[in-house]
């Protein structure tokens, strides 16, 4: 699991990157002091990525008005801001009636108390998420547990499923049709022998999907259409 964080003070960086490394295994981290190299990075991939540690105030930016930007580009990314100045801010980031609800908000007086706790919270959520968006496929021989949130698209080979994610790919003997009743609604068919996570489509069109992960996905002629509505739906909340 990633964790983004942006600090333009170098010292301040060097510290909150040195407690995580040393005390929270669970995470990797990337470091970055500006909201441009932070936004190009994001870009790139969001594969991992699981919180942004924003501070506040950024030189010559402010901190909450870019991680608006993230929070509306990628949703799911949870936003912890880190600052010297938590009762500064507090109104006006929880009672000014911004969009933006951040995860948490890390006082840097305290930082590997504060840091801590942040951090907990955020693993005991991702759990949490981790169990809602399991997927058991089961077939003679095997059984095979994946999160939906985490994969990209299924192909049918032959007799065999594979299922290819952030977690690589794996394979069973099940079809397609019955995998597609055991995941969420946001998984659309767009080929006999493909079907995709929407989440993860950067572009499509009647020909073809592509992918966050820049691979590209056939799309039929059959599927074409109701493809476009199940998108347009969930993402849009267009009938």
């Amino acid at each position: 699991m990633k964790l983004l964080l942006c600090d333009d003070d170098n010292n301040c960086l060097v510290n909150e990157e040195k407690y995580i490394n040393e005390s929270e295994p669970d995470f990797t981290v990337e470091c970055f002091q500006s909201s441009t190299e932070i936004l190009r990075r994001l870009t790139e991939s969001t594969e991992d990525i699981v919180a942004v540690l924003m501070d506040i105030e950024l030189d010559n930016e402010n901190g909450i008005i870019v991680a608006e930007q993230i929070n509306i580009l990628y949703p799911e990314i949870k936003i912890i801001f880190l600052t010297a100045y938590s009762l500064k801010y507090c109104e006006e980031i929880f009672l000014a009636g911004k969009k933006l609800s951040p995860f948490a908000l890390v006082d840097k007086t305290n930082l590997s108390t504060n840091l801590k706790r942040a951090l907990d919270k955020l693993k005991d959520i991702l759990k949490e998420d981790d169990e809602k968006n399991k997927v058991v496929l089961a077939s003679k021989s095997e059984t095979l547990i994946v999160n939906a949130k985490q994969t990209l698209y299924l192909t049918s080979n032959a007799h065999f499923l594979i299922i290819s994610g952030t977690f690589g790919r794996k394979s069973i003997n099940r079809k397609l049709s019955e995998a597609l009743a055991l995941f969420p609604d946001y998984f659309v068919q767009c080929h006999k022998s493909y079907a995709v996570n929407i989440y993860h489509i950067v572009s499509y069109n009647f020909k073809q999907i592509e992918l966050d992960n820049g691979d590209i996905i056939p799309v039929s002629r059959k599927f074409s259409q109701s493809m476009r509505n199940r998108i347009l739906k969930i993402k849009c909340g267009i009938s």
